[in-house]
């Protein structure tokens, strides 16, 4: 795979694990267009806006349509957006037998937040089927481990005893918590039909029609219905990214304080070393999924920013949601893949556990606790 065009070439291989990353490049986010315009012809001809013929026409325009991306994004800057020269080129393909099944109706947002929604579903799915596999490991620590004791610490001082696998149970717990709003969020992620001002005036009165057709189609809800203006949709699967990247931050965290040399409780199966002490085993995997964790606030920040979508269209604001969504979604990506690496084969060092008691008290509820989080558990695969 070529990563001309990528976002971030070092970035994203650096993660580790690019299958999400793949779904969020510029082509993909460009050829989404493309596959918005292909459903829009279907749902047009399925409220008889247009004819068969017509729909024959513009389908072969666009099944025959081969992208240049260098081409597409130069030519995007006369009118700062890729569907204006997207659709000017399908319809040049379509001629006069074809160009009424080319953006039926549309204007230039629907094309484009359709297109976001179609490559951000598509990434966080694959992002979430990740989670829960590392979700998998921590519940298999958890379990492990449920009669280990550790001392607790809080405010960075011992307090009182606990076990290793509550520990474990609590980093799977809000992992769980991030990904099962993240889930809900996306999957209410709707489809953007509303036409030049948002009154669909273009294919009055098929416009509701054409806009439910389009949404089954594409498998995208419905409401609310235009939302060109209302970022609200995007700004929360923004938000819950963010959590997301939290919740792997306070994992790594604690594993990062765990490594520590004076502490030995834990160590990466592979540690990274220093160009200056070769004696050291860092744990560079946590360390590594904390940096990409800490870009995804500052970026829902511009999310939260770009709320600020005046009149009917966004200025700047919409243009600023492009990338930062994408962007948002693969520095998640790539700390979760790096928490994975981390805890994949992680030493535990019950005797250096052991070693750091003080307080040799009961470790309470510490099996409730861990049972009540496994049960409630969405992504783990249980085999309890």
């Amino acid at each position: 795979m070529t990563y001309l065009y990528s976002r971030s070439t070092y970035s994203d291989l650096a993660g580790g694990n690019t299958a999400v990353h793949q779904q969020l490049g510029d082509e993909q986010f460009l050829r989404a267009i493309v596959e918005f315009e292909a459903a829009l012809a279907d749902a047009a001809l399925s409220c008889e806006v247009i004819t068969e013929a017509e729909h024959g026409a513009a389908k072969a325009a666009i099944d025959s349509y081969e992208l240049d991306i260098e081409e597409i994004s130069q030519l995007s800057a006369a009118g700062a957006n890729p569907a204006i020269p997207i659709v000017k080129q399908l319809k040049a393909r379509a001629g006069d037998a074809g160009v009424k099944g080319i953006h039926t109706g549309a204007t230039s947002q629907d094309a484009i937040d359709t297109a976001l929604v179609l490559v951000l579903k598509r990434g966080i799915a694959q992002l979430i089927d990740a989670a829960a596999n590392t979700m998998d490991v921590l519940a298999a620590f958890a379990k492990d481990y449920a009669d280990t004791p550790i001392i607790g610490r809080t405010l960075g001082q011992a307090a009182q005893p606990m076990t290793f696998g509550l520990i474990a149970a609590n980093w799977l717990e809000v992992l769980d918590d991030a990904c099962v709003e993240l889930q809900r969020v996306t999957n209410a992620l709707p489809v953007q039909y509303g036409g030049a001002s948002g009154t669909l005036a273009a294919t009055y009165p098929h416009g509701l029609k054409i806009h439910a057709a389009l949404a089954k189609s594409l498998n995208l809800e419905a409401t609310p219905r235009i939302w060109h203006t209302n970022r609200v949709p995007f700004v929360k699967v923004a938000s819950a990214l963010a959590i997301v990247a939290g919740a792997i931050r306070k994992i790594t965290g604690d594993i990062v304080f765990m490594s520590a040399t004076e502490v030995g409780e834990l160590q990466e199966a592979t540690p990274g070393g220093s160009s200056s002490m070769p004696h050291k085993a860092n744990p560079a995997a946590a360390i590594a999924a904390d940096g990409y964790a800490r870009r995804a606030p500052g970026l829902a920040n511009t999310m939260l920013e770009a709320m600020d979508s005046r009149l009917q269209r966004g200025v700047g604001s919409w243009h600023a949601e492009w990338a930062t969504l994408r962007e948002l979604v693969a520095v998640t990506a790539s700390a979760q893949s790096r928490l994975h690496a981390s805890i994949d084969g992680i030493t535990v060092n019950t005797e250096n556990m052991q070693r750091n008691l003080i307080d040799t008290g009961t470790i309470a509820h510490s099996q409730d606790l861990i049972d009540t989080i496994l049960d409630r558990a969405t992504f783990i695969q249980r085999t309890r």
